[in-house]
């Protein structure tokens, strides 16, 4: 990135501050000083919402010295979005890659995402390295998703520059019963009905409970793929006293999934001539399947101290099961058509015991009260993965380009072999502090101490290693500029223990490195829009890559990997968001970025390096105040791996909203409006996914 295109980037934002605010006054609208944020608030404004991914202390996003990005339940509501891939495909900065019909990697910054938290608690959606992905989780059970990009190691237990994504569930918040039944219908037999009722369970209110139940199932523009989902979700609050909240609550999805590929397409024949397959064909055979299930507790303990401080415990739980038969195909040989087949049985367990105490108040230092917050965490993760081999199998499928998806099934073996068996345990200490030096200047420092272990095997190779006392710190700056506008600038370290094996099966060491973040906030209209740039950059040590010369790992069909170092990845990010106009929403954001090692070759290079959304939607005031209409615009340039590539493109999405009465809403999304065909994944092994084609969802929701 050169450094002139930034100093021009920032004096651009610096120019348009000024004019947007003369704007604001003559429009008759309010300019008061109010504090901004980085934050992409898609729907209702959040600008409220204490957010702690960041900090570790409950701040509003304005507060926050990173970029912030929330997405309410009005928003997943009206556009249709059922899983965390749709939420996040709507948020600036994020770009998803699907491995195939169930898992999902994400990725910021040049950097994949694994800090995944659920209520601000680390979480592993599956077994190590999330092989069944956090694609999975259905939102309906959540009222909002908070991503705080950059890195958060000082509240996620290890440091990660990419971003941290946390998932908030549901609270039982209403002593009276409210709630809604929303009935759904979509492209390719899709059908879902949903239902989430909360009520007093006491006369005086202290005593509240709420259930949340789904069931779903659809088809796909891919040949053999069907699925069912169930959902439930049930949480009761009890206020002990006026200070004391005691929460307890559950959770169950299972997903049966019929037609699961394993892996991609083939993008490239042997002599990597590009292959450009329908978008309905699929690797799967027509017995495979991919069953998934997962069960979760958890236990929230809030008190409020008498001279002001609160302190938070949370206990939660959490258990995977997967089973599948699957086929792996791989290697399209140029001259006969012909595909290498593998086919496999796995049964993979997981459970997670996680627990974290948090101390949080405020302190008088020379006349001026200050913030402060300190706390412990520890996360167990034990995993059991089974593969049971075929006895006897065809290894080739022959003519794929006519195949109509018939492998025999073979004789599975009596007997299952452990490939893994792991223990991962953290332990951490965190604080951090927030120092109000000025009205217009405040000042975080924070650290985290940590402790990781990890026991066991993988594949007959011994996975046990540790590292204690890892400290990790934290420091940001903020500081209003003037009445419009907020400098800010953070710093933190990087460290992240990994689970990408060598050829031979040794795990590559820990990724280790420094981020830094500085940017411009600026809000007009009594705050009701928003204007910032975002500069970052980030080093970093044993980065995994995909091994060049193809190996998988021993006794696996897994890719091998290898670690660059001196990766670097400089970049920017613009927003516009908010409500210039009554009834106007606007999210409109670019990123761009340059990952390069320390000999100037690019890396992760099957994610885009700019990137442009756009989430807008008007209500007609004063023609049809019924009526809402939406439109998104999702563009990002090339992206390619090995010897296939997917030149830039744009997609288009609308959405249409209609208030029929006072209880009932009528909702219209339409996906890929212009049916553009386009890889949503691609890697060094040429394998590639495509998109799914124009669809469509509607929806009635009745709400009481």
């Amino acid at each position: 990135m050169k450094i002139l295109s930034i100093r021009r980037l920032t004096l651009g934002v610096m120019i348009a501050s000024p004019v947007l605010s003369v704007w604001a006054q003559d429009t008759g609208l309010p300019t008061k000083n109010t504090s901004t944020e980085t934050i992409t608030v898609v729907g209702s404004d959040t600008q409220s919402t204490p957010v702690s991914g960041g900090t570790g202390m409950a701040l509003s996003p304005e507060e926050t010295p990173q970029s912030v990005s929330v997405v309410d339940t009005y928003t997943m509501q009206d556009w249709n979005m059922d899983s965390i891939n749709d939420v996040l495909d709507s948020v600036i900065g994020i770009s998803a890659k699907h491995d195939d019909d169930v898992r999902t990697e994400y990725q910021s910054r040049g950097f994949d995402i694994n800090n995944i938290q659920i209520d601000g608690t680390p979480y592993t959606w599956g077994d190590v390295g999330n092989s069944s992905g956090e694609a999975l989780a259905d939102m309906s059970i959540y009222d909002r998703v908070e991503v705080v990009r950059g890195a958060t190691g000082l509240t996620t237990g290890v440091g990660d520059p990419s971003a941290s994504i946390n998932l908030v569930r549901k609270h039982a918040d209403s002593d009276t019963l409210k709630g809604n039944v929303e009935a759904t219908i979509g492209s390719w037999d899709h059908h879902a009905v949903t239902a989430d009722v909360q009520n007093s369970l006491s006369d005086d209110g202290s005593l509240r409970g709420r259930i949340v139940t789904k069931y779903s199932e659809k088809n796909s523009y891919v040949d053999l793929y069907s699925s069912k989902r169930k959902v439930l979700y049930g949480v009761i609050e009890k206020d002990i006293n006026s200070d004391t909240l005691l929460r307890v609550g559950g959770n169950y999805q299972s997903d049966d999934i019929d037609g699961a590929s394993w892996g991609g397409l083939p993008g490239a024949y042997s002599n990597g001539t590009e292959t450009h397959f329908a978008r309905s064909k699929t690797t799967a055979a027509d017995w495979s399947y991919w069953n998934t299930e997962n069960k979760g507790a958890f236990v929230d303990f809030e008190h409020t101290l008498s001279n002001g401080w609160q302190w938070k415990t949370n206990y939660s739980y959490a258990k995977y099961n997967k089973k599948d038969e699957l086929l792996y195909l791989s290697t399209l040989d140029a001259s006969d058509d012909s595909i290498s087949a593998y086919p496999e049985k796995d049964h993979s367990n997981s459970e997670q015991n996680s627990i974290s105490t948090q101390l949080t108040g405020q302190y008088l230092v020379l006349g001026r009260a200050h913030d402060f917050t300190v706390g412990l965490t520890y996360t167990r993760q034990k995993v059991r993965s089974y593969e049971i081999y075929a006895d006897n199998y065809s290894d080739m499928v022959n003519n794929f380009s006519s195949w109509n998806n018939h492998y025999s099934e073979p004789t599975w073996s009596s007997s299952a072999y452990l490939a893994e068996e792991l223990k991962t345990e953290q332990q951490g200490m965190f604080a951090s502090t927030r120092l109000n030096i000025r009205d217009d200047f405040k000042l975080i420092l924070g650290g985290r101490v940590a402790n990781w272990k990890r026991e066991g095997q993988s594949y007959e190779v011994d996975a046990t290693h540790s590292d204690n006392g890892i400290f990790m710190p934290y420091a940001g700056a903020l500081y209003d500029w003037n009445e419009n506008t907020r400098l800010y600038a953070s710093y933190a370290t990087i460290y992240e223990p990994q689970d990408a094996q060598k050829s031979n099966g040794e795990f590559l060491g820990p990724v280790e490195g420094d981020t830094y973040e500085v940017g411009m906030k600026n809000h007009y209209f009594d705050n009701r829009l928003r204007l910032s740039l975002a500069l970052f950059q980030t080093e970093e040590d044993n980065l995994a890559q995909d091994d060049p010369t193809g190996a998988t790992i021993v006794n696996s069909q897994n890719t091998a990997q290898v670690a660059a170092d001196g990766v670097t990845s400089k970049g920017f990010e613009v927003q516009l968001v908010g409500q210039p106009l009554e009834g106007l929403d606007v999210n409109l954001g670019y990123t761009q970025f340059k990952a390069e090692d320390k000999d100037g070759e690019a890396v992760n290079t099957d994610f885009a390096r700019k990137q442009l959304k756009l989430m807008s939607s008007y209500q007609f005031m004063q023609w049809l105040p019924q009526l809402t209409m939406g439109v998104s615009l999702r563009w990002q340039n090339k992206t390619y791996a090995g010897d296939v590539s997917q030149s830039a493109y744009s997609l288009v999405d609308m959405m249409a909203k209609y208030q029929v009465s006072d209880n009932v809403v009528v909702n219209l999304t339409l996906n890929n409006l212009f049916d553009k065909k386009y890889y949503n994944y691609l890697d060094s092994d040429n394998e590639v996914h495509y998109g799914e084609p124009l669809s469509g969802t509607l929806s009635m929701n009745y709400v009481f």
